[in-house]
């Protein structure tokens, strides 16, 4: 009888759905289902997540677990649970959904490495003759070494050792073997501290005369409890006086590890009880009810619908203040990575060094030691982007979702979660209350909210009695007819120039990025388009380039047609490069920063730039689709919203939806001090409900015309939706299997009610990085039946399609 392991190995590769088993040896008999453990797998070692463990009389030839990773299970049954539910529901491997609560998605990199062949420790006589000087020279190595990386032979013995180890393999000399290291280093620093209580420091003061540095330090000792590496620089001490004063004995050095943290310098001490704000009614009566629940320790979902500066921050903060005094955990997800600065902020007023930031843009042992705080209780506020919502709490209490309708919360690569409904199942298992915050509610939520699964909170005014800013829509059609072609509208030329003389701030969204949206030859109507994708390149003037949005590539751009050989290139559309540049020539005492992908690349990047804005070091920040989101800034009392109809035109049945939610946030930054705001609404289609709606900052009466509309084509949230994309490098093959696949899609769930296959179609972007896409979408009430369907056919497993289960997207 032997305890065997059922273990999900963390190796991306979708086809490998099922667990394997493993013999658990007896020097790891305390292994039990959670534990993360190092096993063999082919010809390497992988990482394993243990899901399972059992007893079971017939082990032989089961290949044994080598090692565990951690000194305790990694996953608690809340993170198991919650990954088995993510695998059924998403239709995605388990070892994939557990790879989400691990930092950098496995703790094990695998790498080739070498060896001696054990059985040939030296060469035979007949054997020497065929081995050159650089084999010996290896050989020797590894004689010394043992089991070394192909990396690390590459770097010692340049490129060429790669032909020499394939010629030692063939000689049976060396084999080739699996090795896997950690990708994660704990990082270490020396702590200097006095080794003598302060009155001996104070007696040996005298005796150093002549040596003031080491004066200095004993002084600098005497008065801080420790120096680091840093402050030692700033006091101008070197290493020679501190290698003295050790021998000396007076002064001795600790090496502690240290946890790195970009946002530390955002950490400050609470802010007394009596400088916190006072709650409004509305405020008051929500926060009544969240803290009721969170009493409770029963689960429970708040959908707060709070009108732009209405204080939905400020509930979060005291609802997260109720869960930590019962000792429980907040993880507080925000939708961009660039509003995390400001929500770690103010999160830090209340509850100071308790705050602890988790998303992508952090390096690998950020995240880690990130990770390795929240597992050992030394953070009880968890705020970050989407991945937040895997963060190892033991102990969560309260769940919160600012901006919740945002469509980035929705996973665009395997598995394609959507963040809420992943906090909703973690705390539905833990007893924990969820807040859903937004302005824009998406149809979802809303609607779940009036059916009574979510209880409706609403704050219907601004904190202080603010007035909601006033907008003007201007129609972009009669600034052509009068012979206005600029990016800026007169009336929004006009509020600038009044913002400006008044001292206040303003922000322009334009939806796209770059200087041109594509680059056309006029003398022959040849447009510039991405080899490798089927969209148009776009022309970015500060390094005049050309650039596809989608995979990337970027090449200088042309001043001669290439189809033509024209020299009447020009560059059509616009873009933020654009606007920026035609802000510049309006106001050219105006300091104007951008903030878009280009401009936001590097790590922190987000945060000096809103920080510098909301110090007043600019007066206009323009920007993408982030400036629209969740920024406070009081002096802002402008906004210019370009473009405003540009998703409107997209073949998405959501194109309203995202339009009325990009109007009402990016207006509500406006006016949120004590100037009132004005923000301009430039359309093409000024008669769209969506964009009506907007401008009235009316919630209630976009839902209604909208709700009517998608219950007529029984899209969410009336019926459910799943996306299957045929993709694959050969055009034809790709409609055919796509066609095929529909076919077997109809009569495969032709017996199921309200089941609707429509398509294949080309997928909006035919094309990306050289991979031919086709879209399927299937319409249905009963998606459990349909989900228990694809797995049936083997659709969930096949490599060429990619599943989308409630898609938010269907470019």
């Amino acid at each position: 009888m032997g305890r065997i392991a059922e273990v999900a190995v963390n190796i991306a590769v979708r086809t490998i759905a099922a667990t394997f088993s493993y013999l658990i040896p007896p020097e790891l008999a305390f292994v039990g289902r959670g534990w993360r453990v190092r096993v063999p797998f082919g010809q390497r070692e992988a990482e394993g997540f243990v899901v399972a463990v059992k007893e079971q009389a017939e082990a032989e030839g089961l290949k044994p677990v080598l090692s565990v990773l951690d000194d305790e299970p990694w996953f608690d049954e809340n993170m198991l649970q919650t990954a088995e539910w993510m695998s059924n529901y998403y239709l995605c491997p388990l070892a994939e959904a557990l790879r989400l609560f691990v930092p950098g998605k496995g703790e094990l990199k695998s790498h080739i490495a070498y060896r001696l062949n054990e059985s040939e420790s030296k060469p035979s006589s007949s054997l020497s003759c065929q081995i050159s000087d650089e084999m010996n020279q290896v050989l020797n190595y590894l004689r010394a070494k043992s089991l070394t990386a192909q990396h690390q032979l590459v770097k010692k013995f340049g490129p060429n050792v790669l032909t020499a180890l394939r010629k030692l393999e063939r000689l049976n000399l060396v084999e080739r073997a699996a090795m896997s290291i950690s990708k994660f280093r704990p990082r270490y620093e020396q702590r200097l501290m006095l080794a003598v209580n302060r009155r001996e420091a104070a007696e040996t003061l005298d005796r150093l005369t002549g040596k003031p540095a080491q004066q200095r330090l004993l002084t600098v000792l005497m008065e801080e409890s420790e120096l680091t590496p840093n402050r030692l620089k700033q006091y101008r001490i070197s290493a020679d006086t501190v290698k003295r004063l050790i021998a000396a004995g007076l002064v001795r050095s600790e090496r502690r590890r240290v946890m790195r943290n970009s946002y530390a310098q955002l950490c400050r001490e609470p802010a007394p009880q009596e400088n916190r704000m006072a709650l409004t009614n509305e405020q008051r009566q929500a926060v009544t009810q969240i803290l009721a629940a969170i009493a409770s320790r029963e689960h429970k979902s708040f959908l707060i619908h709070g009108v732009t500066g209405s204080g939905k921050t400020q509930v979060y903060i005291e609802a997260a203040a109720a869960a930590r005094q019962q000792g429980r955990q907040v993880i507080v997800m925000v939708p961009e990575i660039a509003l995390t600065g400001q929500t770690v902020s103010r999160f830090n007023e209340r509850f100071g060094e308790d705050v602890v930031v988790v998303h992508s843009r952090l390096s690998a042992g950020e995240r880690h030691d990130a990770w390795q705080r929240i597992r050992a209780g030394e953070a009880g506020i968890v705020i970050g982007a989407r991945s937040a919502v895997f963060a190892p709490c033991t102990q969560i209490g309260l769940i919160i979702l600012d901006e919740e309708h945002e469509f980035t919360y929705k996973q665009e690569e395997s598995p394609r979660y959507h963040t809420r409904e992943v906090a909703l199942m973690r705390a539905r298992q833990a007893g924990a209350s969820v807040v859903l915050g937004s302005a824009t509610p998406s149809l979802e939520s809303y609607y779940q909210a009036l059916a009574g699964r979510h209880v409706l909170l609403t704050l219907s005014e601004r904190v202080d009695g603010r007035a909601l800013p006033a907008v003007t829509v201007v129609d972009m059609r009669e600034e052509l007819a009068a012979g206005r072609r600029g990016v800026i509208s007169q009336p929004l030329r006009e509020l600038l120039t009044q913002t400006r003389q008044e001292g206040g701030q303003a922000i322009i969204l334009l939806n796209r990025r770059g200087y041109a949206t594509f680059v056309l030859c006029r003398e022959c109507g040849h447009v510039l388009r991405c080899e490798h994708c089927d969209v148009s390149l776009v022309y970015h003037a500060t390094d005049k380039t050309i650039r596809c949005h989608y995979c990337q590539k970027t090449r200088q751009a042309p001043s001669l047609c290439p189809a033509c050989g024209s020299r009447y290139i020009r560059y059509f559309g616009t873009g933020t490069q654009k606007v920026e540049e035609e802000l510049a020539a309006l106001f050219p005492e105006a300091r104007v920063v951008r903030m878009d992908q280009d401009t936001t690349t590097g790590k922190m990047a987000h945060e000096r730039i809103l920080s510098a804005f909301s110090r007043g070091e600019y007066d206009i920040l323009l920007g993408t689709q982030m400036v629209a989101k969740g920024i406070d800034i009081p002096n802002v009392t402008a906004v210019g919203i370009i473009a405003a109809d540009t998703s409107l035109n997209l073949p998405d049945f959501r194109a309203a939806e995202k339009t009325f939610a990009l109007i009402t946030q990016a207006a509500g930054r406006a006016g949120r001090g004590s100037q009132p705001g004005h923000v301009v609404v430039q359309t093409y289609n000024p008669e769209h409900y969506a964009i009506k709606a907007g401008a009235a900052h009316d919630y209630h009466a976009f839902y209604n015309i909208e709700a009517a509309y998608r219950r007529q084509l029984h899209y969410p949230p009336f019926g459910g939706l799943i996306k299957l994309t045929v993709h694959g490098t050969e055009e034809t093959l790709v409609c055919g299997h796509a066609q095929n696949l529909a076919d077997e899609l109809n009569r495969a769930l032709s017996s199921i009610g309200k089941t609707q296959v429509v398509g294949p179609f080309p997928a909006p972007i035919a094309k990306i990085e050289d991979i031919f896409r086709m879209n399927i979408l299937i319409k249905s009430n009963a998606m459990a039946e349909v989900k228990e369907t694809l797995v049936s056919m083997g659709v969930a497993s096949r490599r060429d399609v990619i599943l989308d289960i409630d898609p938010l997207n269907l470019l």
